[in-house]
């Protein structure tokens, strides 16, 4: 288990520094101000990637329909959750960073659920036996 999440761990490391490092770029072409908000939403959504990854895979062996209920589950939460924290960074945030941060935010939503998604299923698909 610990090795699992460790294997996890990593990936999702490099993902969110190549997004952040991509966040960053297209920030600075389109010369937008640079705040520590747009620090922030990616470690926000890592932190939120990895519990949720740490919660769907716990019982994955041992109950394949537990596996799916929860994996559904999660991207309810993720999406709500989400939506609340983006509704009140919007409520807080300056007008010359609304649509940009909003933006990023939303793109980086979609990302975490593609990188989410392609994990979760990989590991459901059964292992080729020979």
């Amino acid at each position: 288990m610990a090795t699992q999440q460790r294997s996890f761990l990593v990936p999702l490391s490099v993902f969110t520094l190549a997004c952040g490092a991509v966040m960053f770029a297209i920030l600075r072409t389109v010369q937008a101000p640079l705040t520590a908000h747009y620090i922030i939403a990616p470690l926000y959504f890592a932190v939120f990637t990895f519990f949720l990854h740490r919660w769907q895979e716990a019982n994955f062996a041992t109950d394949p329909k537990g596996f799916v209920r929860r994996f559904m589950t999660g991207l309810v939460l993720k999406m709500f959750a989400s939506i609340a924290v983006l509704v009140t960074c919007m409520l807080l945030l300056p007008a010359d960073l609304l649509v940009p941060f909003t933006l990023s935010f939303a793109v980086l939503y979609l990302a975490y659920l593609v990188f989410s998604t392609a994990r979760l299923m990989r590991l459901s698909r059964p292992t080729a036996r020979p």
